[in-house]
């Protein structure tokens, strides 16, 4: 066996062994004493060669690296990730992207016989997808228009009609388990910025021009919370705040989970019951909580939300 061939297999075992590899350490062992840097990498690079993907250079640790092993991936699938995994791929289906996808015929296999066997020991629930399959066509031009800030001519299906809508693409949001195009609409004051859900879009045309980003946009679309979300100029300036109760009995439900991100604690009043705050950009978006969670949930602020919410109860209880 020669000197170099030892050398190499020592780096195989210890990466294997998920250990740290550090070219200024192995100048003092045994196998490298007396061989340079350069000799060093080049048994690394053999390595490299044949498993392109096995090992990485650790950040902030100069010249030092360490293996891409199971034990790597076993630490990541955790229950948590588990289920992002299996959604993602139950999206990718649904949404006929993984169809498409440019991978190989076995990996494919591959990984449906994995997701498969996680469903055996697994099962996630969520809320229901757009029925309607999506075309993986449509996300790639999507996709190019909005990496090259291009505008966007889309065909849009509002009540029953066909609008065609210039817009400027800003991102992909996955909302309430379903796509919607994130989009700057001009000379539209009411709704400059628009949530286009991907089942209804027709077509989309690619246009030659290019736009600018309004940071304040971007920032609004990282903000949104519901599909009901609603653009301003200096629209943190106009949230509202919201205010609810939560029966003690509830409380623990809310106290685990956020159920919008702008959730907030507040405290707890003498009878046990949890005070929870909401900024939202328009009083919808809390409508679906608050009548979710009915009788257990009451209003406290605004006036306007606790008065239109009895008065959808009464109309709803006169029926």
């Amino acid at each position: 066996m020669t000197t170099q061939t030892s050398r190499v297999l020592e780096l195989l075992k210890r990466f294997n062994n998920n250990q740290k590899v550090c070219i200024e350490a192995l100048k003092s062992d045994y196998l490298w004493e007396g061989k340079s840097e350069k000799t060093i990498r080049r048994d690394l690079n053999i390595i490299k060669q044949i498993f392109p993907d096995s090992f990485h250079l650790i950040r902030g640790e100069k010249g030092c690296y360490k293996a891409i092993t199971k034990e790597v991936f076993e630490n990541f699938l955790n229950p948590n990730n588990l289920s992002l995994i299996v959604q993602t791929f139950t999206i990718a289906q649904r949404s006929n992207l993984f169809n498409r996808l440019d991978m190989n015929k076995s990996d494919k296999v591959i990984i449906e016989q994995k997701i498969k066997s996680l469903k055996k020991i697994y099962m996630f629930k969520s809320k229901p997808f757009e029925c309607q399959i999506v075309e993986y066509e449509l996300f790639k031009i999507l996709e190019n228009s909005i990496y090259h800030n291009k505008y966007l001519s889309i065909e849009y299906i509002v009540n029953n009609e066909v609008l065609t809508i210039e817009t400027k693409p800003y991102k992909i949001v996955f909302l309430h388990e379903n796509f919607y195009l994130a989009c700057e609409v001009e000379n539209q004051k009411e709704y400059r910025v628009s949530l286009f859900r991907f089942i209804k879009i027709k077509s989309a045309t690619l246009q030659s021009r290019v736009f600018s980003r309004v940071r304040e946009i971007e920032q609004f679309i990282e903000d949104i919370q519901t599909p009901f979300s609603f653009y301003q100029e200096n629209y943190r300036e106009h949230l509202i705040s919201i205010i609810l109760e939560v029966d003690s009995s509830k409380a623990f439900y809310f106290e685990s989970k956020k159920f919008l991100k702008s959730q907030k604690l507040l405290g707890k009043t003498k009878e046990g019951n949890l005070r929870i705050g909401y900024k939202v950009t328009k009083i919808e978006e809390v409508d679906e909580l608050i009548k979710r969670w009915i009788p257990h949930i009451k209003v406290i602020e605004p006036l306007l939300l606790k008065e239109k919410i009895e008065s959808e109860l009464r109309a709803y209880l006169e029926l």
